[in-house]
């Protein structure tokens, strides 16, 4: 009677093992059997059907891929089979079948790892001897060595981007909105030491709270926003929601954006996260003040919120459609809280900020109209029959009175969005206009400096720096010819802000 190997894989893997079980079946000469699940697939109870066979069977090969890849299926086959089979450890009957730059997963540690074709074909002529199979070896290398091209190939894996894992007790999380105090950070160490300035390829999460301490106080701040941001996406992806990520970590040189790849309880009861550290060029700008940082995110907010929301939504809502009518409800709150979540991570953190960047006058009309925001959106939402964190609440959205509320918040909103606009642009335009003398007498150095460097372009390596005239180089005290004249240095105005 024939012996059976039985082989457990994944859906994506029936190719490659199709060609090693042709290749078994080829140069065992009828001896050994090889199932596969594919070939089960018709039976009335497949289940059943799977669990005779794995009984049946002499051997079982797992096919293991990828570790994001859910296996729990071919870990219960595995586990079905050893435990019909006691003495199977003793034997060595399970190989595990990997690629050689693949971890192998805890469970299957202590098995047999088979990681290139060399041992596979040992270990199939010892199958074939202790089974009596009278098989040509060279034929055997032959096939075995085309079935594994594929199989022991280079994992088509994207692995260009470090990972890092946020991992703590399901039972943990409390009902407040918090991670618990036992949380940890897992990942390469090298990555966690340029992320967070702590070494270790495990950091309680403890520890990263406190990882300010080395940052500038400007990085202090955006960590801090990152943290919060963090703490919002782990706790959202519990909930099943996905929370988009705004904020960039910044450490000295590095800026990194972490995007969750996945989020799930593990059978442990341990919670994981995981996510993709990418290198972002985005993010807030380093060295301004917050009162800079707080004026030029709020411009950018303006500009957004005119051409997004202002625009889009200009024409009365009177003659709406009920289909129309639906979408307005659903995409206004997306849109408005999508622009806050930006304005928050970017750095328009205080209304004093921003005041902070004005006159005094000036800045307490900023104060004013900023102060009438949240009565504004509290009045639009209710018009559009929400509640203030943008819940629908009633049918009547944009229904009635509801209509007439919804047209009053809109035009307050848009005339500040207009005002609002025009003295920030302004403050801006004014930290940084000069005199019309000195952008002319700009002009005339940078044409001569293209016309230097074009002539630096096209003249041969070897040839000999030009002479210049004693104090041409600005050390000696002559005059510079007039091509290469420079304007007085570019000192602050005035009223730019300090900081």
């Amino acid at each position: 009677m024939p012996r059976t190997i039985f082989i457990s894989h994944r859906s994506e893997y029936a190719n490659l093992v199709r060609t090693l079980k042709r290749a078994i079946e080829i140069t065992s000469v009828g001896k050994i059997d090889v199932v596969i699940s594919e070939d089960l697939s018709g039976a009335e109870d497949w289940r059943k059907v799977i669990k005779s066979q794995l009984k049946d069977a002499k051997y079982l090969f797992l096919v293991y891929g990828a570790a994001y890849e859910d296996w729990s299926w071919c870990f219960y086959e595995t586990g079905y089979f050893a435990a019909t089979h006691p003495e199977a450890q003793q034997q060595r009957s399970i190989y595990c079948i990997t690629r050689p730059n693949v971890e192998p997963p805890g469970p299957l540690s202590d098995l047999q790892m088979v990681t290139n074709q060399e041992r596979l074909i040992a270990d199939l002529m010892k199958i074939y001897n202790d089974n009596g199979v009278a098989y040509d070896p060279g034929t055997l290398r032959r096939n075995i060595e085309e079935a594994a091209k594929d199989l022991f190939g280079k994992l088509g894996e994207f692995v260009s981007y470090p990972r890092v894992y946020f991992i703590a007790k399901d039972c943990d999380f409390g009902a407040h909105a918090e991670l618990p105090a036992g949380a940890v950070i897992k990942g390469d160490a090298t990555v966690l030491t340029r992320l967070f300035g702590i070494g270790g390829n495990e950091i309680p999460w403890s520890e990263i709270l406190q990882a300010a301490a080395d940052r500038t106080q400007q990085e202090a701040f955006f960590f801090s926003k990152w943290l919060e941001e963090t703490k919002d996406i782990i706790l959202a992806a519990r909930k099943n929601r996905f929370v988009p990520p705004q904020t960039v970590l910044v450490r000295g040189s590095s800026r990194a954006r972490f995007l969750l790849y996945f989020a799930r309880t593990e059978g442990n009861g341990y919670y994981r996260c995981e996510f993709l550290v990418i290198d972002d060029v985005g993010g807030p700008a380093l060295g301004l003040s917050q009162q800079q940082l707080a004026l030029l995110t709020s411009v950018r907010m303006g500009f957004r919120f005119r051409y997004e929301f202002i625009r889009r939504f200009a024409i009365p809502p009177i003659g709406l459609s009920d289909e129309q009518r639906r979408t307005w409800i659903r995409e206004i709150p997306r849109i408005i809280d999508g622009m806050v979540t930006e304005s928050n991570t970017r750095g328009n953190v205080t209304v004093e900020d921003l005041q902070g960047a004005f006159d005094d006058q000036e800045a307490d009309r900023i104060g004013t109209i900023v102060g009438y925001w949240e009565t504004l959106r509290e009045n639009l939402y209710a018009g559009l029959g929400l509640s203030p964190d943008g819940k629908v609440v009633s049918n009547q959205g944009l229904v009635g009175a509801n209509l007439e509320k919804y047209r009053i918040a809109f035009d307050a909103m848009r005339l500040i969005n207009i005002e609002f606009l025009s003295r920030c642009c302004a403050r801006v335009s004014g930290l940084m206009k000069r005199p019309e003398e000195e952008l002319r007498t700009n002009a005339q150095v940078i044409d001569g400096d293209v016309v230097a460097l074009e002539r630096l372009r096209t003249q041969p390596a070897s040839a000999p720096a030009p002479h210049l005239p004693s104090g041409a180089d600005g050390m000696g005290g002559g005059p510079l010819p007039p091509s290469a004249a420079r304007a007085r240095p570019d000192h602050a105005s005035q009223g730019e802000l300090a900081g």
